[in-house]
């Protein structure tokens, strides 16, 4: 009787030990987030409306989301993604999801005009020649000397930088760069 009794108290230890370890093991699995909508955090609610009228308390100038404006129209969304995160130090997803819903803003004074940004959504193909002259001297003068210097991928970021170009459009306006005459 003593024996029944000793194999029923081990059988009732080992019931309970599987129960236990079986409760830990499920509570570590990985689970699937749920899909949230993108909601602004709580500092902001009500703060920034449609357009992205943005307190400077932000970290946000208005020449910062010019900035950001012209990189979301330029179709340079992670750009704007670091631009973002690096004025107002939010998280990765918080600055992703606030770029996905970026509106071009109409009251922020656009130094996008000074990138020739709109260069790049032209109708008109875009040769070296002209994009040279639509550049600014000091950025066609520094893509001169790295075409000269054989640096073609620091010329090819500059262009890309300064036009809002994709990297095929950027590398063969970089080739076809019309080589600066050497006194």
């Amino acid at each position: 009787m003593e024996l029944i009794l000793w194999i029923g108290i081990v059988l009732v230890v080992i019931a309970v030990g599987a129960v236990i370890i079986a409760a830990a093991l499920r509570g570590m699995s990985p689970k699937v987030p749920d899909a949230q909508p993108y909601r602004p955090s709580p500092a902001r609610q009500g703060s920034a409306p449609a357009t992205t009228t943005i307190s400077p308390a932000s970290g946000l100038t208005p020449e910062v989301i010019a900035e950001i404006d012209r990189l979301v129209t330029a179709d340079q969304k992670i750009r704007a993604i670091k631009v973002y995160r690096e004025h107002t130090g939010v998280r990765l997803q918080e600055a992703k999801d606030r770029i996905d819903h970026w509106s071009v803003s109409t009251t922020a004074p656009h130094v996008a005009a000074t990138s020739n940004a709109a260069v790049a959504h032209s109708s008109i193909t875009a040769t070296a020649t002209s994009v040279r002259g639509a550049l600014p001297t000091a950025v066609s003068a520094e893509v001169d000397r790295l075409v000269s210097a054989d640096q073609k991928i620091h010329a090819i970021k500059l262009v890309r930088e300064h036009t809002g170009f994709g990297l095929k459009q950027a590398k063969d306006i970089v080739e076809s760069w019309p080589h600066p005459h050497r006194l």
